[in-house]
């Protein structure tokens, strides 16, 4: 069997993050999480929650970007949270035309419900991995996380 060149290597990694992506996004995925923390949500809805969650209140195009979404998505999201009592929006004070996006009680709770359902789902995948294999994947990912943010053109 010949030797597997850096092509090869990074060619798999590159695939190994595309799966990796789409089972996380998945409907097994998604459907687990929900079973496990009690939130049905769309990974949107999450996303938005999650991005209010650690960044606090926000005008809607902040959180579109926070949340790494498309602000036509966004805007759908916040209809639904809204409408459901996880977010509500307020006059922005420095600008009368714009508006502050913010969690309710019951979207900071309902969102943490689902970052405790998803963190055992992730610690039950990593069951068989010692405190030093999680540590350096850790680590790999940030860089990975920090060398894919701004990765430049290529030749």
């Amino acid at each position: 069997m010949p030797p597997v060149s850096r092509q090869d290597d990074l060619r798999d990694i590159d695939l190994a993050f595309t799966r990796v992506g789409r089972i996380g996004r998945g409907r097994a995925a998604t459907r687990l999480r929900a079973e496990v923390s009690g939130v049905d949500l769309t990974n949107a809805a999450v996303g938005v929650l999650g991005a209010l969650h650690k960044g606090g209140p926000m005008r809607a195009t902040a959180l579109a970007e926070a949340a790494d979404t498309e602000a036509p998505l966004v805007s759908r999201e916040l209809r639904n949270l809204t409408a459901a009592g996880y977010v509500e929006t307020k006059p922005d004070p420095t600008d009368g035309r714009g508006r502050i996006v913010s969690l309710t009680r019951k979207g900071r709770t309902t969102y943490e419900r689902f970052r405790a359902g998803a963190d055992r789902i992730t610690a039950h995948a990593f069951r068989d991995w010692d405190d030093e294999e999680i540590a350096q994947l850790r680590a790999y990912m940030q860089r990975v996380v920090d060398d894919f943010s701004n990765p430049g053109r290529p030749d």
